[in-house]
């Protein structure tokens, strides 16, 4: 990679913290991935690297340039979104957060729906309103006091008490929504030391992108992060600010950071991307910010370029034919012209719907956002819903989703009568479609008749990580229970092929020990399964427990029976209110004399106790589910049969052939073969499972990281060059991507600047929202506006009137 004097000082500064002032098209994704090379080449391990970016997109780019260069090294690079890295963090510290091991992630349109329910509303504006309102509040919040969930939620007024039914509702179906990710992340640095110690050790260096979006929720992990090493660049331009509306400071983080760090300061001015004369248009118009904090100016090798073209038409439909003739004269002219390197900016979306209308009757190929909001599509969506039901039986959104679609028998009645009368006696909706259950009459039935029999066990394990597909089982410690006295106990170490490394800091096994008091793991399961025979196996939160025995031993040529199990984690989400669902706050709970200490053994002997405790719930309102679960099994049983052979077929099918045989058995091809846009999309997703199947990891395993990638994944991320369309895009969505021709559309005054953007005093953060729609562009910029549209006479943007 060939560096300026400027790019090249940043790559080679590794030790100690830097602040990047980086302006659009000064090369900074190339010189950040310079960076990471120099600091392998300098002794740094790959694994010991953090990279966060603002898109999957931006992720994938640098992912892509380091595999490249250093293509031994690149996969053990952590390169992530900041929602990716709060994901990955709350994977490893589940257990001891009392979350769900096995927890799946709402996108934007799962948590609207469970608002919807909840907050009782009709009006879409609504909903959307009142999920981001929760979303910022929770993100921002702290649990507090006594108050807890009430407590994070206060500032919602009188909708706090909603606020807490909506989190209890994400509780009982296993989820997180994105504003979990950051919240759950900050309270485990802030309340549990030892955790946040071993964070604090866990990276050498840090580089932190686009630092101009990120809030102060955010840039208290990063801080944190970055506070064991020193190591921690932060880089973005301030000039770019447009998420204040959504929460970004980026004033007070540079403040703090400043002050804690002490950060050497560099800056990129020289632009390689655009032409001459597109640069000194955006420079002209950003000597009109009040504080501007960035130059950017015009590598030498930059072509002169025509300058931008400015008009006003009419009306809006004028101006839409304006811009349609114009990209007709660009296909017809311009050698090699591709349509998706050419893109219709506005502000909002109903300019862009307009204008596609527009361009659709020209004949243009083009699309809005909405319409490559991929997975949010209808059917793409309800395939997902199928999936994630697989991977998470208590997903209850995703389960409403699929009856109303595909079960004709079972309608909205039902399923309200069901969760209403069920909240009572300790039944979900979900223990429907659980064959077992449906067949027992009673969820609570195998373990209560375990209990009788004397045919429970009590297990758990600690392993060398958190990987299923890489991770080792490490010790295995359990015991059988009888009426609430266990009669035989067992515990094992396994020796360890992979090093324990960072994880001996939880359970306190050295690579050492485990050599002396270990034995082969292949004899141990079989120990372990001659003891655990013919009984129901039980733990706590032991989604991950079960995975990860079962995928060893397969590794070592062994095969474990475990066909039915129960989670005291689910048991006490169903029966106890507490302030969340750890094993030590439920043992505080219930004043257990044994409490866990990360130990298997001793969190066995604590789990025994607490089931002990639990039990007993179940016993009054049995009566009740079994009369529900009698009444409904009947129109129940043909879908959860299917689904348990699908979930047997999860082991065993790569995720691409998995999601074929879902859609094809579940009838979503016939549900939607009237319609080919919509089973074009379904066989997109089946090639979108496919190629996003990672081989070297179990075909389960897999199949969960596509579906997090899916609710991490951003619209805009989906936008590729390959359909060879037009994006209508808003200007915050096209923010970090560039286009050979760009077209700013309705640039009239109240619409860019917004009405509202005015009147609430962000007309500063109007300009640089513009400023980053001028930079978009690297040949030709094309500015219009309108005399008049539907809603009466419009003058033009000052913005306008900025570049004259």
């Amino acid at each position: 990679m060939e560096l300026n004097p400027e790019q090249a000082a940043i790559a080679e500064h590794l030790h100690g913290a830097i602040l990047v002032l980086a302006p659009a098209g000064t090369g900074k994704t190339r010189v950040l991935t310079a960076r990471l090379i120099q600091a392998m080449k300098a002794g740094f391990q790959a694994q010991d690297i953090l990279c966060l970016t603002f898109t999957n997109r931006a992720a994938q780019e640098m992912k892509t340039r380091v595999r490249q260069e250093i293509p031994n090294q690149a996969e053990q690079l952590t390169i992530k979104t900041f929602h990716g890295l709060c994901a990955w963090m709350l994977r490893q510290e589940a257990t001891a957060m009392g979350l769900p091991a096995d927890f799946t992630i709402f996108d934007d349109r799962d948590c609207q729906e469970l608002v919807q329910q909840i907050f009782n509303l009709s009006d879409p504006r609504d909903v959307k309103q009142y999920t981001s309102e929760l979303m910022t509040t929770k993100s921002r919040g702290y649990w507090q006091g006594d108050d807890g969930w009430l407590g994070v939620f206060r500032g919602l007024g009188d909708y706090a008490p909603q606020g807490v039914k909506y989190q209890l509702a994400l509780q009982e179906r296993h989820t997180l929504d994105f504003a979990d990710l950051i919240y759950y992340v900050r309270r485990m640095l802030r309340t549990d030391p030892e955790i946040a110690q071993r964070w604090q050790q866990r990276f050498k260096l840090l580089q932190i992108d686009e630092v101009q979006d990120t809030h102060s929720s955010e840039y208290e992990i990063v801080a944190h992060l970055g506070r064991g090493s020193g190591n921690i660049a932060l880089i973005g331009d301030l000039d770019q600010t447009i998420f204040e509306w959504r929460g970004s400071e980026p004033e007070l983080i540079l403040s703090q950071f400043r002050q804690e760090f002490q950060p050497q300061v560099y800056e990129l001015a020289w632009n390689y991307r655009a032409t001459k004369s597109l640069l000194a248009t955006a420079d002209q118009f950003a000597q009109e910010f009040a504080n501007r904090h960035t130059r950017i100016s015009a590598a030498p090798s930059c072509p002169a370029g025509p300058p931008p073209i400015i008009h006003q038409a009419p009306t809006a439909q004028a101006e839409a034919q304006w811009i349609g003739q114009h990209i007709q004269a660009l296909a017809k002219t311009t050698p090699n012209f591709s349509y998706s390197r050419t893109t219709v900016l506005a502000r909002n979306h109903f300019r862009l719907a307009e204008i596609s209308t527009t361009l659709k009757a020209m004949g243009i190929p083009c699309l809005t956002v909405e319409q490559f909001e991929f997975f949010q599509r209808q059917e793409v969506k309800d395939a997902l819903a199928l999936i994630r039901l697989l991977l998470n039986p208590f997903d209850t959104t995703a389960l409403r989703r699929i009856l109303l679609q595909l079960v004709p028998q079972i309608g909205l009645g039902t399923i309200n009568t069901i969760q209403k009368q069920g909240q009572a006696c300790g039944l979900w909706l979900t223990d429907l479609i659980d064959l077992p259950t449906l067949e027992d009459g009673d969820p609570f039935h195998a373990i209560l008749q375990a209990q009788q029999s004397g045919k429970i066990i009590v297990f758990d394990v600690e392993t060398t990580g958190f990987s299923v597909a890489e991770s080792e089982v490490i010790e295995i410690a359990a015991q059988r229970y009888d009426g609430g006295e266990h009669t035989l106990s067992f515990q094992r170490f396994i020796t360890n092929l992979k090093p324990v490394g960072e994880t001996e800091a939880v359970h306190g096994y050295s690579d050492q020990f485990l050599m002396i008091r270990g034995r082969p793991a292949k004899e141990v399961f079989k120990e372990f399964q001659r003891f655990a025979q013919g009984a129901y196996w039980v733990g706590h939160n032991l989604g991950f427990d079960v995975k990860m025995i079962k995928a060893h031993a397969r590794r070592v040529g062994l095969e474990l029976n475990i066909s039915r199990w129960g989670d005291t984690l689910n048991l006490a989400h169903r029966f106890v209110q507490a302030p969340n669902y750890k094993l030590a706050t439920l043992a505080q709970h219930f004043h257990l004399k044994q409490t866990p200490t990360h130990k298997a053994d001793d969190d066995v002997r604590t789990t025994v106790e607490l089931l002990n405790c639990l039990l007993p719930l179940t016993l009054p309102g049995r009566p009740q589910r079994q009369a529900l679960i009698q009444r409904y099994q009947r129109q129940f049983f043909p879908f959860a049969r299917q689904l348990s052979q699908w979930r047997q077929a999860s082991d065993q099918l790569r995720p691409g052939e998995l999601i074929r045989q879902v859609i094809q058995d579940s009838g979503l091809y016939r549900h939607y073969s009237s319609q080919p846009e919509r089973l074009e999309n379904l066989d997109q997703l089946i090639d979108v499972f496919t190629e996003r199947d990672q081989a070297h990891l179990h075909p389960h395993t897999a199949l969960r990281e596509i579906i997090e990638f899916t609710a991490l994944t951003r619209n805009i991320d989906r936008l590729t060059q390959a359909e060879n369309l037009v994006p209508l895009i808003t200007v915050h969505q096209a923010k970090g991507l560039e286009f050979d021709r760009v077209f700013v559309a309705g640039l009239a005054d109240g619409e860019f600047p917004s009405f509202r953007s005015v009147q609430e005093g962000r007309l500063e953060e109007e300009k640089r929202l513009f400023y980053v729609a001028l930079t978009r562009a690297q040949q030709q910029l094309f500015l219009s506006t309108h005399a008049q549209d539907d809603r009466g006479k419009k003058a033009p943007s000052p913005f306008l009137t900025a570049l004259a």
